[in-house]
């Protein structure tokens, strides 16, 4: 039996251990007791030790438990710990090859559930034993190095850089590994990179057409409907999980090749990880990031000022000479930095102009045909369909985002408020409903001492309407304006008070999403809220969080958004305008190059995505926990052709 004082002396010798072999922790003491907790963001690498002096039997009972790094078994499911949204995984494992796990993606009941029958999203996920930084740069390669472990590989290029974070390449794959009989395919794919303050680094491709690189001679060309990489550190970011997912059309025709072969070539396709866990192997860990070409593109995502630097691209040389067989391209500087001019869009000039390739199969090229360019006409996608006014679109009008080549036609009133219906079921198209708070997680009472989040169980305020608008120019202070539904309950001076969330997407045309939320009781009932009304911008800017979801819709544009909470006055330039029964929070989506590349390929997908996001007021202190969510919404398939242009408002 030791003395008290003998007790505390174990517990600074254990502190001591524990500082020395796990350097980052948090040490609360409280009733005699000390507990100290270690956790290793995204490892969630979790040790806990309780030691407690009973004092009425006079001896030490000491509690260790250790939950190891669990990504190690199932890297798959660490979303859910590394997100703001609790949602079932929709990936299902159904084998392993070559020490990588295959996941498929389970199918969406939904309009779309023959896109996944024909050609399902397939992921491969695998630990490499190296940095995500070097794993990063060696899949970004599209020079000689990437031969040493990327089978598929022939040649690429970068045909166009659009900015910081967009290119758009060109790749001609082998045709050693493919069946017998099989034609030569390349893939040409506009390319988004980033790095998360995790340091994890994300790789998200799509198919595209490009006027200077069209489709030639002696290939088919593979249509890849969505795919990429993420690549998160573990174990102290010696080791990475690595996933690479693809959902690719091989353009085979239906009567030559069952779907199940043009699987198996997929699922051989992303054993490429399996090569590059190999390749690091035999490197033993000297891997050495210079052994890059000259003519690669070697601006990465860390650098937070690439976009206003030179850069070296290889680009298809004059008006894209890649037919007959042969593709060839020159090493040269890129142009200036491209000027964004508040458009989300206009990243490039008119001469180079790109658009999505189509989702469904009225592209489809069958392997014994050839057609000539005057031949294929290219259709916009599914989410273009309304631009019907663009002329011979291979040539002329680009249709990736085509939210910026809409028309607004004649302006109309508007009753602010009303352009957006309302659909509780859920099944309408373009249509909003709130959600279900318990999706998401939010700060519990005791954040501050075990960083532990709990499902939210309510809002504080009520969605009540919702706006979908595009105008000439970006439209601010919607609550202010005569015959809106907020000035129509100042009107009746009741304790009705709103926060409005205007997301607008500025460009030659400027869209508005206002989303209205109403609480009926005096807010300074809600210390936190009324702090937030009253309070400066600063302050503001650094407790207003959104956490999104995209419940529905394709892998790349939920990788691309995420589903993790952001500060969003820290990463978009946002301005606030208030009244008397109102806040309006204007958040301007083209103030971060990030957020238009996120936004590029949302926009590209809109009519096929479910979108759900909260609001909520961060606490920062105990006064302030638990936290309490402001508000949700989900938007069910948005469609630009239905947003309600409306006359500019002068104040």
């Amino acid at each position: 039996m030791q003395t008290n004082e003998g007790s505390h002396q174990n517990q600074a010798w254990f502190s001591d251990i524990m500082k020395e072999t796990l350097p980052l922790y948090l040490i609360d003491e409280s009733f005699g007791s000390q507990r100290i907790v270690l956790q290793q963001y995204r490892s969630l690498l979790v040790f806990y030790f309780f030691y407690y002096y009973n004092y009425f039997l006079h001896t030490e009972i000491v509690i260790i438990i250790l939950l190891l790094d669990w990504t190690s078994f199932s890297s798959i499911h660490s979303d859910l710990m590394t997100s703001d949204v609790i949602a079932p995984s929709p990936w299902t494992i159904f084998g392993c090859n070559n020490g990588l796990r295959l996941f498929k993606e389970a199918k969406d009941s939904d309009f779309y559930e023959k896109y996944w029958d024909d050609h399902p999203a397939i992921m491969a996920v695998g630990v490499v034993d190296a940095p995500s930084e070097d794993i990063f740069q060696t899949l970004f390669s599209l020079g000689p190095s990437r031969s040493e472990w990327d089978f598929c590989f022939s040649k690429g290029s970068v045909v166009e850089y659009l900015d910081g974070h967009n290119d758009i390449i060109h790749e001609v794959l082998k045709c050693d590994w493919l069946p017998w009989g099989m034609k030569k395919r390349d893939l040409l794919l506009r390319r988004y990179w980033r790095r998360e303050e995790d340091g994890t680094y994300v790789i998200l491709y799509h198919s595209v057409f490009h006027q200077k690189c069209p489709p030639q001679r002696g290939y088919i060309r593979a249509c890849l409907k969505s795919g990429g990489y993420v690549i998160s550190p573990i174990n102290r970011g010696k080791q990475s999980v690595v996933k690479h997912m693809l959902a690719i059309d091989w353009k085979f025709w239906k009567s030559y090749l069952f779907s199940s072969s043009a699987k198996s070539i997929t699922i051989r396709m992303l054993g490429r990880i399996a090569a590059l866990r190999e390749l690091f192997r035999a490197k033993t860990g000297n891997h050495q990031c210079s052994d890059f070409s000259s003519g690669e593109l070697t601006r990465i995502a860390t650098m937070p000022h690439a976009v206003q630097e030179e850069i070296k691209v290889e680009v298809l040389s004059g008006g894209g000479n890649c037919n007959n067989g042969g593709i060839s391209g020159e090493t040269i500087q890129s142009p200036s930095t491209p000027t964004v001019s508040g458009s989300v869009i206009q990243l490039n000039d008119a001469a180079d102009e790109f658009f999505d390739v189509l989702d469904e199969s009225e592209y489809d090229q069958p392997e014994a045909t050839w057609l000539s360019e005057e031949q294929r006409q290219p259709k916009l996608s599914t989410a273009a369909g309304f631009v019907k006014r663009l002329h011979d679109l291979a040539v002329q009008k680009k249709g990736y985002i085509d939210l910026q080549d809409a028309l607004i036609g004649d302006t109309i009133p508007c009753c602010y408020g009303t352009t957006l219906k309302k659909d509780a079921t859920f099944t309408a198209l373009c249509s909003w409903a709130e959600t279900d708070p318990s999706t998401f997680l939010i700060r519990s009472e005791s954040y501050l001492i075990d960083r532990h989040k709990v499902k939210a169980n309510g809002s504080l305020m009520q969605m009540v309407a919702a706006d979908w608008l595009k105008s000439d120019k970006r439209e601010d202070d919607l609550g202010g304006r005569p015959g809106g539904i907020v000035q129509k309950y100042a009107d009746q001076g009741g304790n009705e008070f709103f926060i409005i969330v205007n997301i607008q997407v500025p460009g030659s045309i400027t869209y508005s999403l206002a989303l209205y939320y109403m609480i009926d009781i005096p807010i300074e009932r809600v210390p936190l809220l009324e702090r937030f009304v009253k309070g400066d911008d600063a302050f503001r800017h650094s407790r207003f969080k959104l956490i999104p979801y995209i419940s529905k819709g394709s892998w790349i544009v939920k990788q691309s958004v995420g589903k993790k909470a952001c500060l969003i006055g820290q990463a978009l330039d946002v301005n606030y305008f208030g009244g008397k029964n109102y806040l309006e929070i204007c958040i301007d989506i083209g103030s971060s190059t990030v957020a238009r590349g996120v936004v590029s390929l949302v926009l590209g997908y809109l009519t096929n995505l479910v979108i759900e996001m909260a609001f909520l007021i961060q606490g920062n202190t105990e006064e302030e926990l638990p936290e309490f969510l402001l508000g949700t919404c989900r938007l069910n398939h948005l469609d630009a052709s239905k947003a309600v242009s409306i006359t500019p408002w002068k104040h």
